[in-house]
């Protein structure tokens, strides 16, 4: 393992990152190779950096985020293309780690493990860990396996691979439970009811172009979080009047509106990279600044659909 993941004798601690606005495949990266590490390293201080307050985290065990310590530190940044969009200070590390599955626009790290045909973050770590014929404890294979799953929505999209199914099944003899899960991961309430309904309701197209706007008054009257906003963005998947659907939530927060876009054969990571976002080539995110650039996203989407059919 020491040579699979860099991990030499002379670092003393290490501080596990991801990117912000986590999914499934960040937290599973970064929870996985946090608890595998505790495991295989008792004697080092292993370290969570981030925001961890994301609805996401109930899928998973508690965990302590640690303190940073004096010391030797090897950072390890997971699912993270670049460095702008790093939740933590990496400056407080002797070395970086880059492990990621993203579109290669930024090597970082001091040593970079990059595949961009992987399905996740999380598929490339597990088999990094099988290299080094890791036993990887019940709870980092978990939060693993809910990574792959995320980012290949169930083996699902393109990127699936055979070595997709090959880190599924060493997790599979890690002791993981598929269907508790599946039923843990996908169980509904009502209130996934109101909120598909009230999508279903508001919805609006513009040619190939589904999308549905969530405003801050919306956010609070159907009580949810600006990140549960989003994650609906497939409820308008798999019609076939639509290349590209897309949330838009606004963020008052940071007075800005998240999109999450997602296509079927269009590559919208490009499109997502000129409204200061990015991703992969048919799941993307963008940040605008107002709802006046949400025209010219759509016009600039149009564009990519329309070099695709003509």
């Amino acid at each position: 393992m020491d040579k699979i993941l860099r991990i030499r004798k002379e670092f003393d601690q290490v501080i596990i990152y991801r990117h912000v606005n986590p999914d499934l495949d960040a937290f599973g990266s970064q929870l996985g190779m946090y608890w595998t590490l505790k495991s295989i390293y008792p004697q080092k201080n292993i370290v969570l950096a981030g925001e961890m307050n994301s609805d996401l985290l109930k899928y998973y065990p508690s965990f302590e985020m640690g303190e940073i310590k004096k010391g030797y530190t090897l950072g390890i940044v997971l699912d993270t293309a670049n460095r702008e969009r790093i939740d933590g200070d990496i400056s407080v590390c002797d070395q970086i780690l880059k492990i990621d599955h993203h579109i290669v626009v930024d090597s970082y790290g001091d040593i970079n493990i990059e595949d961009e045909k992987a399905s996740s973050c999380s598929e490339i770590v597990t088999l990094l860990m099988k290299r080094g014929k890791a036993q990887i404890p019940l709870e980092a294979a978990n939060a693993l396996y809910l990574g792959i799953i995320g980012d290949s929505n169930r083996f699902l999209y393109h990127s699936t691979s055979q070595k997709t199914f090959e880190a599924a099944s060493y997790l599979l003899d890690m002791g993981i439970d598929i269907e508790k899960l599946y039923q843990k991961l996908y169980m509904r309430t009502k209130q996934d009811l109101e909120v598909t309904k009230f999508i279903y309701n508001h919805y609006q197209e513009d040619g190939y172009i589904a999308w549905y706007y969530l405003s801050d008054e919306n956010l609070k009257a159907l009580q949810m979080s600006r990140e549960q906003g989003s994650s609906y963005v497939n409820v308008l998947a798999n019609f076939e009047e639509y290349s590209v659907w897309m949330a838009v939530t606004q963020n008052k927060k940071d007075n800005n509106y998240r999109v999450s876009i997602r296509s079927r054969g269009i590559p919208v990571n490009e499109v997502a990279a000129l409204f200061h976002g990015g991703g992969h080539a048919y799941a993307a995110g963008a940040t605008l600044q107002s709802l006046d650039e949400l025209e010219e996203l759509i016009e600039k989407l149009k564009e990519k659909i329309n070099g695709k059919y003509i």
